[in-house]
């Protein structure tokens, strides 16, 4: 079916399609909120959202449309194959191996959002890992996972890896190439990335200063990400975030 969808084509349908459409519009806020964030890189990386009611079924972005193209209705509908269920035969390589290898192994989380933010690009080649410096890193606290980087990643085979480094945790650090947040609301997978994005900015200004740092210990750590769990990410930010992409341009609601 090679055609753009429409809000009246869902409207006219079941509860089903209703529920997807609203899984289109957050996804296209989350192209959108990117791109004002300054965080997109032309028509490269990806964000994508399983299919409500589908078990491997995502949605995706036409490759070659820029983030602040993309609207609920562009979106294309793939299957964990490849093969283009709805929309133009436009697919990423590599993002449809990245973001398969989620949809398919970790089912639980809805949103999977891949990005090389500059600000934060050049910790993923720190080789200690990310450090934990300030109080709102702690909010991802022992839900980072690391993928060893194996060049561009258009090997189906790179998807059990990436499925398998990033276990339960909530980001994974892509080294030498970037990052993966996922979550089960638009607003968990937004903000996830929000906070390893200001982690890694926050790491690189702290190291960059040659000043003694205070890595505080293990157990602060663990006590301020219990305490986050209060805060879950998203639950607030999200609503305040789509304001901001109505306010910026609302046509990603089309």
């Amino acid at each position: 079916m090679n055609r753009e969808v429409s809000a009246e084509d869902f409207q006219s349908r079941s509860a089903t399609n209703k529920e997807e459409w609203a899984v289109r519009v957050d996804l296209a806020a989350m192209f959108r909120l990117t791109h004002l964030m300054g965080w997109d890189d032309t028509v490269w990386n990806h964000i994508t959202a399983r299919v409500p009611g589908t078990d491997h079924s995502f949605l995706m972005h036409r490759f070659g449309l820029l983030y602040e193209e993309i609207t609920a209705s562009n979106l294309i509908k793939v299957d964990e194959h490849g093969n283009v269920l709805e929309g133009p035969p436009d697919v990423n390589t590599a993002g449809f191996v990245i973001h398969s290898a989620i949809h398919l192994h970790h089912p639980d989380n809805h949103f999977v959002f891949h990005a090389h933010p500059p600000a934060a690009l050049a910790a993923t080649a720190f080789r200690d890992g990310i450090p934990f410096w300030i109080q709102d890193s702690s909010m991802l606290y022992g839900k980072i996972g690391y993928h060893d980087w194996e060049g561009l990643s258009v090997d189906l085979n790179e998807r059990f890896r990436i499925a398998e480094n990033l276990g339960d945790n909530k980001v994974l650090v892509m080294r030498n190439h970037g990052f993966l947040t996922v979550g089960k609301t638009a607003g968990e997978a937004f903000m996830n990335m929000y906070y390893i994005i200001r982690m890694c900015d926050v790491a690189l200004r702290a190291q960059a200063s040659g000043l003694p740092l205070e890595p505080a210990t293990p157990e602060l750590w663990e006590l301020s990400a219990r305490q986050y769990e209060a805060f879950a990410p998203g639950r607030h930010e999200w609503p305040a975030l789509k304001r901001r992409a109505d306010r910026a341009d609302p046509s990603y609601r089309n």
